[in-house]
């Protein structure tokens, strides 16, 4: 996909980094740095901080929380076009630790899709215990499991760690391996790992208010979080690596030469299948809509048709929207913020626009 002049002026989205300014500085968010890019390149990178705190530059990293997610789904994916695995073997064909359980038999596409039945391990209470990884997979694999796979949406993090531990093993290689080889080095995204700290870039700090977690010092905290390497939501990145993950997926799986998805298997990722009563509510403003590894947009979104996305409970979030060229980042560091400042702002990007018309897809 050849690059196209971008269709966002950076003097236009003034309003929505000057939202983002805002809510720096009336307390909202204790730092923020937000990204917008397209095809062609970044169009606008800021960050915010307090006048009187920690500075957070734009090469700060972040801890991504469940954006995790869709990175290490495009790394499976990846492996799933190359015909070493497929999204519907059962995952204990691949992991016997899985064979031994009384689980229901459940695939990569069910993790993917938040359809295995399972719910989560209690990640508070395990740091608080000071549990390890072994400790965390076992108690993903006791369940238990409330529903049949495939049959019911419910949304999961921990089962993506059983679902990395069984492409390891089919593999035959660390699942870190595999995510760097297929996804990471060749986007050039060198500041993102599930290591705590990096030579390069300084950490940006995340605020933690948990009852469960009171008294527990965030350096150690964090530093238990890391040492969990969680598939779902363990990944430390700067913005600029999410903005390059998110414009490859714009460009249909490539980016400055260097192929991590073919098209069709992007568009197989973005396809939501929370379609058909997987995501059913009665209020269908607060139906679920998902993809294979992201969200999608839900009824009242002013995104287009084809966008796609996900968010993290760290205050994060990566936004792509094809009929708009467009990709935007926003990044702070409060766990379990609630997800209001970053929609202010997402909206006053789209506010941004050019009133040059969208795809057909809308």
């Amino acid at each position: 996909m050849e690059p196209t002049q971008p269709r966002l002026d950076r003097r236009a989205l003034d309003p929505a980094f000057a939202l983002a300014a805002s809510q720096v500085a009336d307390g909202t968010v204790p730092w923020v740095t937000v990204g917008v890019a397209g095809a062609a390149g970044l169009i606008r990178l800021e960050s915010y901080g307090p006048t009187d705190g920690e500075r957070v530059g734009v090469d700060a990293r972040c801890l991504l929380a469940s954006v995790t997610k869709p990175m290490v789904a495009a790394a499976v994916l990846h492996e799933v076009e190359a015909g070493r695995i497929d999204l519907g073997t059962p995952l204990s064909a691949w992991w016997p630790p899985l064979a031994s359980t009384d689980l229901r038999p459940f695939s990569a596409w069910h993790v993917l899709t938040h359809t295995t039945g399972l719910g989560d391990v209690d990640i508070e209470t395990l740091l608080r215990r000071g549990g390890d990884r072994a400790e965390l997979l076992r108690q993903a694999m006791a369940g238990p499991q409330a529903t049949a796979p495939g049959s019911t949406f419910s949304y999961a993090s921990t089962t993506f760690d059983l679902l990395v531990e069984a492409v390891a093993a089919r593999l035959g290689r660390p699942f870190d391996d595999v995510l760097r080889a297929n996804v990471l080095d060749p986007l050039g995204m060198a500041g993102t790992s599930f290591e705590a700290s990096a030579q390069d870039h300084p950490n940006a700090p995340v605020r933690v208010d948990l009852p469960g977690l009171a008294g527990v010092p965030p350096a150690l905290l964090l530093a238990g979080w890391s040492r969990l390497r969680l598939a779902g939501g363990g990944l430390w990145s700067t913005a600029d690596d999410v903005l390059r993950f998110g414009r490859a997926m714009l460009r249909g799986g490539e980016l400055d030469g260097a192929r991590v998805l073919s098209p069709a298997f992007v568009e197989l990722m973005t396809r939501e299948v929370t379609v058909d009563g997987l995501g059913a509510a009665e209020d269908v403003q607060r139906a679920e809509h998902y993809a294979i590894g992201w969200g999608t947009r839900g009824v009242s979104s002013v995104a287009s048709a084809s966008a796609f996305g996900h968010g993290g409970a760290t205050g994060t979030r990566l936004w792509v929207d094809p009929a708009h060229d467009l990709v935007f980042v926003y990044l702070s560091g409060i766990w379990e913020m609630p997800h209001e400042p970053i929609n202010a702002v997402q909206h006053a990007v789209y506010a941004a626009l050019p009133d040059r018309g969208v795809a057909a897809d809308r």
